[in-house]
């Protein structure tokens, strides 16, 4: 006679014993299980939402990795990658080079929790995440190499983390600490509760309604297909932040105060001019700003609120950030498009420029007229001023260039020396979440920091490019090669 699965699950999946042989502090070491003082008994109250098997877990995948072929063999025969818009297509370029190593980043780390998390329940449900995160690296990689014959930018899925380009540079410093530094409780916190449970609907969910309605099936049934892993092993942020709410609030307040600052400039940083600026204006669902809105502040309003926490000190800040980063990050990227693997879209076209003024009242007053400049420069045949000469500093906890939190009305110097060294950041946020922990920090050298330790040679925007990897065939340019400007010209000049 067969059992039901729920006769037997509990059983299987708090499988332990007490060790004979060995201190459980040296099999569960603290630095690697974040436990610290937290009673061993606390973590019996443990428990995930999805009962999985592992019977399960593989027909389960198996289907989803049958449809997700299908649709990719299908789409590949049509011939639809071709007709695609340029500039979506430089959103999907952005995306591969920058993502699919992260997604194998997490398998270490669900490995990690497998090995040392401090509940068996959580150990069980860390095979499942490490399983889901291999398929997503794999799904990445498989969609970026059949696509390599049409487009080389689509190597970087894969060579991105081995080289030193600076936005791929800021993205490892980030998921280095979150993932690989971390111990169980601190990545589980910044991980999977504020990245997947939170952040990732916006890469993964935003970016493939856009690529829906851009026709880019492929990639949307990508994106779809990897949310719904997410969904099941971002659940191990709540349970530990429970039993980390009953024995240490101010760990987990902190924690996640820290995570959620970071996460936010780093997708400003990726995802805010992907959905603002790339995705071409008559397939846009949502600015930015409303998707962040309605998808990350009110669910993280939610998740503090349920659990007794506070909204972060600044948190009105955040929401000022929210008008301005991804704006500021983007004329950043985009005249600093030679030292991108990707070619950016200005999206500033009339039509465009209505768009984002709709959206966010004060972007004319912020960028309107550094955009002005550029046009004026780029109509004029002049654009070599609108390329860059030298290199801008950069955050020493983001790694983004400063001044590129907030609008161009509201750039500050904020600053601090440690142990003999001058450390500089891009917000008073990013300096407090530094203060936190400097030694967790301090020694980190950003691509600036770099340029004047004399690891770059020649010591130039030529020797920066070539430390980066970027070669002529994927270096960055205007990727609809300036065309959108002619919108600002006199209609005589415009159709000569």
């Amino acid at each position: 006679m067969l059992l039901n699965r729920d006769d037997w699950y509990d059983t299987s999946r708090d499988l332990d014993w007490e060790l004979s042989y060995v201190d459980p502090k040296l099999a569960f070491p603290d630095e690697w299980s974040g436990a610290g003082n937290i009673p061993a008994d606390a973590w019996q109250k443990w428990d995930e939402p999805f009962r999985v098997s592992f019977r399960d877990y593989v027909r389960i995948q198996r289907e989803k990795e049958m449809g997700v072929k299908a649709v990719s063999n299908a789409l590949s025969r049509a011939g639809l990658y071709e007709k695609l818009d340029p500039a979506h297509v430089a959103a999907s370029h952005l995306h591969m080079g920058t993502t699919c190593m992260v997604e194998h980043m997490a398998v270490t780390m669900q490995a990690r929790f497998c090995r040392f998390a401090p509940s068996t329940r959580w150990r069980n449900l860390g095979v499942f995440g490490m399983l889901d995160e291999t398929r997503h690296t794999q799904l990445d990689m498989r969609f970026s190499h059949d696509l390599l014959k049409q487009e080389p930018r689509f190597d970087w899925a894969q060579k991105a983390f081995h080289t030193n380009e600076w936005g791929v540079l800021a993205v490892k410093n980030f998921f280095d600490d979150a993932m690989l530094n971390a111990d169980c409780i601190e990545a589980a916190l910044a991980s999977s509760l504020t990245v997947e449970h939170g952040f990732t609907n916006i890469q993964f969910v935003a970016l493939a309604a856009d690529a829906m309605a851009a026709g880019d099936i492929n990639w949307s049934n990508l994106l779809s297909s990897i949310q719904t892993d997410e969904a099941r092993h971002a659940q191990q942020g709540f349970p530990t932040l429970e039993v980390l709410m009953e024995h240490d609030p101010q760990r987990a307040q902190t924690a996640l105060d820290v995570a959620f600052w970071r996460a936010t400039r780093l997708f400003q940083t990726l995802t805010g001019p992907a959905m603002d600026y790339y995705t071409p204006l008559d397939q846009r669902k949502m600015s930015f700003k409303e998707f962040m809105l309605e998808w990350i502040v009110n669910h993280h309003e939610r998740i503090l609120n349920d659990y007794g926490l506070k909204k972060p000190w600044y948190w009105d800040q955040f929401l000022v950030s929210l008008e301005n980063g991804h704006h500021a990050m983007h004329i950043g990227t985009w005249y600093w498009r030679p030292t991108l693997f990707w070619k950016p879209n200005a999206g500033v076209s009339k039509d465009e420029r209505d768009w984002l003024r709709e959206k966010y009242p004060t972007w004319e007053n912020n960028w309107g007229a550094l955009w002005d400049e550029i046009i004026k420069n780029v109509n004029d045949d002049r654009i070599e001023n609108t390329l860059p000469d030298t290199l801008p500093s950069l955050c020493n906890l983001t790694q983004l260039p400063l001044g590129s939190a907030f609008s161009r009305h509201e750039l500050a110097e904020h600053s601090l020396e440690y142990k003999g060294r001058l450390y500089q950041f891009d917000s008073e946020i990013s300096k407090w979440c530094f203060e936190q922990d400097p030694e967790r920090y301090a020694g980190h050298q950003n691509f600036i920091d770099r340029f004047i330790d004399g690891q770059i040679v020649p010591a130039d925007l030529a020797g920066g490019l070539l430390y980066m990897g970027l070669t002529p065939d994927v270096m960055g340019d205007d990727v609809y090669e300036y065309a959108w400007a002619k919108d600002y010209l006199p209609a005589e000049t415009a159709t000569a």
